[in-house]
């Protein structure tokens, strides 16, 4: 029965496992279907290199769609206005499927790693400064509908971003600029915050 099973594996899915992410990871991704990822991945995780190739396919969907995110060929004010609140969307979604259909796998969270570290610095400089723009925006007192617990979720979750970017100097400066006027205009939403 054991080797009926390896046999089938191997004819069905270890010969083809190239044609099957190509032909559906993106779209399984795109449409965050949990289950039939989870069972992709149990599958894949059953044949020789199956797990390799998942990893890879997994890195190449993360930096193509990542990609689309930060670079702005039209220079469209709205698109930049919104990358960092689609940035976070993006890696939660991706936390969400590692951890509930990946299994936590150390390969699969490295492969994030590299590749938001990746695809985020393709515009160099621009996403440090709108994240900084993002945290100004946040830590002003106009954001009163958000509790200090909130705001501090989403100052770690941007934080995670921050560590991709190599421009660190430029979210610096844009930041220290923003708090500066914050401070003097007293317009923080939380003086904790800022510290």
């Amino acid at each position: 029965k054991k080797t009926l099973i390896t046999c089938v594996e191997k004819q069905l899915l270890e010969q083809h496992l190239t044609q099957i992410l190509q032909k559906g990871l993106d779209q399984l991704l795109d449409e965050n279907r949990i289950g039939d990822l989870t069972l992709m991945y149990q599958l894949f995780s059953r044949v020789k290199d199956g797990l390799k190739e998942l990893v890879q396919a997994f890195s190449a969907y993360i930096k193509k769609t990542g990609r689309l995110i930060v670079v702005n060929v039209s220079n469209d004010a709205d698109k930049d206005r919104d990358m960092v609140q689609n940035l976070l969307d993006f890696k939660d979604k991706l936390d969400n499927i590692i951890e509930v259909c990946l299994n936590n796998n150390a390969k699969f969270v490295n492969s994030m790693k590299e590749a938001f570290e990746n695809f985020i610095n393709q515009r160099q400089n621009k996403p440090a400064e709108l994240i900084a723009k993002y945290v100004d925006s946040k830590l002003r007192a106009g954001n009163k509908g958000t509790t200090e617990e909130e705001l501090e979720k989403l100052l770690d979750k941007i934080m995670v971003l921050f560590r991709f970017i190599h421009g660190k100097d430029v979210f610096e400066a844009f930041y220290k600029k923003d708090l500066a006027k914050r401070l003097l205009v007293g317009k923080s939403a939380s003086v904790d915050s800022e510290n």
